[in-house]
């Protein structure tokens, strides 16, 4: 395998305008019992109602992707779309060239972005036009349905999404619910009001319809509604889950094609600090669903096969040929029988999401990608092939070896990549940040998982240790921040709602943090070390609710570095330092200027960070989104690169301006959650939440043989 030479030091700025994908595709020796390729998470399934071996899923950041061949290859269909968020797939039963995709990803969790609106095909997925961007924009969906006698004619379920690295909810909230449109998703009208969490229809009769209002922390408009109508009128349906001790919370529903008249209904226990909050309250069957007056019977047996988080993963469906057999998916997959429950995860990744048919062949989608089976949950197939999906946190690059990076991801872990389309997994649970040794790169990592779990290992990932003593986790974010000084690999320091400090992180047998910064009653999400302090004295940090604080004396002190406010007050998400003049600071900002009436802007710069009174100045890219993640090219300290939830932008100004470096270049319209840059093997690495990673290559006059041969390698 031939891999890209490093360049002879930092001689050079980073050069390039062509990004290519590298992986993972996939994750090799995954978090599966036994391990086995992974991907990332699956938002949606639809197979085409006319070719059983062609499907589309919807990742959750990932966009759509098409298999031909029943999941053996895939190819990414949305890549230059306004949003790669996806919650909904469906196709027309009429006319499956037709599709209609619902962008914005509905699980509640701390990464399900919201969408910008319904992508529409009429050419089986070649071309898009988007649709609804006034009704849905900043929103997700559930359920989309289209009526089987006529394209033009689809109901779809809405539910709220949040933006950004650090997650937000935009300024104004848009209507949720069930809405319908006669004119091919061109006009909408809303039909029925709250978080509209699923959505089934009668296979034989399109007017008669169910759907899910299920807020997860409860509300009084949640419940299970009826519609005989197609969707123009709903009526509240009572049951026995409107009595239960805990309240109602998300619902999902299952009809059994066989026999429509059956409907399962699966409710979450609402998270209210009454119950079992998150689990399971309770999974019902009516054989009468059309009746005046259904009656519904509990099943009683059920496992909590998807508590205590069934307001994120949570999905049933009926058996096409036998309306006794149900599949509930959830943190693991069950199957009843109509008489007991048998646990069928049997290899696949936890945390299931979305579930389709293909004939006979159960298709399934979870935290991992995608599986199926053809002989109900005994034997699973992997579809985790060429899909590059992950969605990163965190990443860094080696030193030396331009073809060397670590990655943590979304339920799937810390992978290693060493040149390869597939990665290797390395340690497991949410991956989150992780740091190379500069002095023994090639043994000597940190890594660390949800909750500000960090290890460390000096044998290449053979084995880890416990590298967290002496943090005290009050108050720490799911998904923290470390950074090392990049002058001394012992001095480490994270965030919780103070700051921590290690001065002794791969030297020690047992690496130890003290307190290391005032308590700030916020959480620290972003940090920065300036890499010109030699001494490791000189770093900041910044909060969700945008302080910003800088020491020049290793903690000791500190100073406001934003008395003046000058900044806006939503969450800091990266802070960079001008490699040789620590007076130079960026600071890139989450959320939409609404949130901070008459203070736009998501990139700010100082040019004296270390007296008393920095001042600051807005040199924000043209575009209102969440900004994650800015470096700085340490050869040319005037060419800045930000990660925005849509893709890359790049400065040759230090700032003033800007030029997006969007589809034409590679670069998926996907949030970049981390960007790492290494002037010395000429490596710029940009780590997505739902596209796994891209490199930056160099232009065509630049390249040699090598370089052309890493292109080759990769797709191009």
């Amino acid at each position: 395998m031939q891999c890209l030479v490093a360049n002879d030091g930092a001689s050079q700025p980073i050069e390039g305008n062509t990004w290519v994908n590298i992986g993972p595709a996939p994750i090799l020796g995954g978090q599966t019992i036994p391990p086995s390729p992974v991907s990332g998470r699956i938002g949606d399934i639809a197979v085409d109602p006319n070719d059983p071996n062609r499907w589309l899923i919807g990742a959750a950041q990932g966009g759509v992707w098409e298999t031909l061949d029943a999941g053996a290859t895939w190819t990414p269909k949305t890549d230059n779309q306004a949003s790669l968020a996806m919650g909904a797939i469906a196709f027309a039963p009429s006319d499956p060239n037709i599709i209609y995709a619902g962008t914005g990803e509905a699980v509640f969790s701390g990464d399900a972005y919201a969408g910008a609106g319904l992508l529409k095909s009429t050419d089986g997925g070649t071309t898009w036009e988007i649709l609804g961007t006034s009704t849905f924009d900043k929103q997700s969906f559930s359920d989309i349905k289209v009526d089987p006698m006529n394209p033009d004619i689809l109901v779809a379920a809405i539910t709220r999404g949040i933006a950004g690295r650090v997650a937000v909810f935009p300024a104004f909230f848009a209507p949720r619910g069930i809405f319908k449109s006669t004119d091919g998703g061109l006009s909408w009208s809303q039909k029925l009001s709250g978080e509209a969490t699923d959505m089934e229809v009668d296979p034989g009769n399109f007017s008669n319809q169910y759907a899910g209002i299920g807020e997860i922390f409860g509300s009084p408009a949640n419940g299970v509604y009826r519609s005989m109508d197609g969707g123009e009128t709903w009526t509240l349906i009572d049951g026995p889950w409107s009595a239960l001790f805990g309240g109602v919370g998300r619902v999902e529903l299952a009809i059994a094609p066989p026999n429509p008249n059956v409907l399962y209904v699966s409710i979450q226990d609402a998270i209210n600090g009454v119950g079992s909050d998150g689990a399971l309250l309770g999974l019902f069957r009516t054989d009468n669903a059309w009746d005046s007056t259904p009656t519904f019977t509990q099943i009683t047996s059920a496992p909590n096969f998807c508590g205590p988080q069934c307001w994120y993963d949570h999905e049933i469906i009926v058996d096409p040929t036998n309306p006794d057999i149900l599949y509930a998916g959830g943190v693991s997959l069950f199957k009843f029988d109509g008489a007991g429950w048998t646990n069928i995860l049997n290899g696949l990744h936890v945390d299931q999401h979305s579930m389709a048919w293909a004939g006979n062949r159960l298709i399934v989608g979870n935290d991992g990608g995608v599986w199926s089976t053809t002989d109900g949950g005994s034997i699973w197939t992997n579809h985790n092939t060429n899909l590059s999906i992950t969605q990163f946190y965190e990443g860094s690059i080696h030193p030396t070896d331009p073809n060397f990076a670590l990655g943590g991801s979304q339920d799937n872990g810390t992978e290693k990549w060493t040149g390869a389309d597939a990665w290797q997994w390395i340690f497991g649970g949410d991956g989150a940040d992780n740091a190379i040794s500069s002095s023994n790169p090639d043994t000597h990592w940190a890594i660390s998982f949800q909750s500000l779990g960090v290890r460390r290992t000096t044998n290449g990932g053979l084995t880890f240790t416990v590298a967290d003593s002496g943090i005290a986790f009050v108050n720490r974010p799911f998904i923290a921040r470390f950074e090392k000084c990049p002058a001394n690999d012992d001095v480490f320091i994270t965030g919780t709602d103070n700051l921590w400090r290690s001065n002794n992180f791969f030297s020690a047998p047992s690496p130890f943090w003290s307190s290391n910064g005032p308590e700030m009653g916020s959480q620290i999400r972003a940090l920065a070390f300036a890499p010109s302090d030699a001494a490791c004295s000189t770093y900041a940090f910044g909060t969700v609710d945008g302080q910003l604080r800088l020491t020049t004396n290793g903690g000791t002190t500190w100073n406001n570095i934003d008395a003046a406010n000058m900044v806006p007050n939503r969450p800091i998400t990266d802070l960079r330092f001008d490699p040789t003049n620590a007076n130079i600071l960026y600071v890139t900002l989450s959320d939409f200027n609404e949130s901070t009436p008459g203070q736009p802007g998501h990139v700010f710069k100082t040019t004296d960070a270390l007296s008393g009174s920095p001042t600051w100045s807005n040199v924000s890219t043209p575009v209102n989104i969440p900004h994650n993640t800015i470096v700085v090219d340490f050869f040319d300290p005037s060419i800045l690169y930000v990660g925005t939830d849509q893709g890359v932008w790049k400065s040759t100004d230090a700032g003033s301006t800007w030029t997006q470096m969007g589809p034409e270049t590679g670069m998926p319209n996907v949030a970049v959650f981390e960007l790492q840059i290494n002037n010395t093997t000429g490596r710029l690495v940009a780590f997505t939440h739902g596209r796994g990673a891209f490199a930056l290559v160099p232009p065509p006059a630049s390249m040699n043989e090598i370089d052309k041969n890493f292109l080759l390698r990769h797709g191009h």
